[in-house]
């Protein structure tokens, strides 16, 4: 059973990860910033951003 200090290593590992991806296609994709579609909307346009950048997997 991991420790506590073990899952919350993981977490942050994971949560930084989605993180810095999230600030790249901000950065590359300024379109991005002001989007004002629904959220399912706009997860497909970020999907769609990820694949053209070479991220998603």
């Amino acid at each position: 059973m991991p420790t506590p200090r073990t899952t919350n290593t993981l977490i942050r590992n994971l949560r930084a990860l989605g993180e810095r991806t999230a600030a790249e296609l901000r950065e590359r994709w300024r379109p991005l910033k002001r989007i004002t579609l629904s959220p399912s909307r706009t997860g497909d346009i970020a999907r769609a951003t990820l694949v053209l950048n070479g991220h998603w997997k």
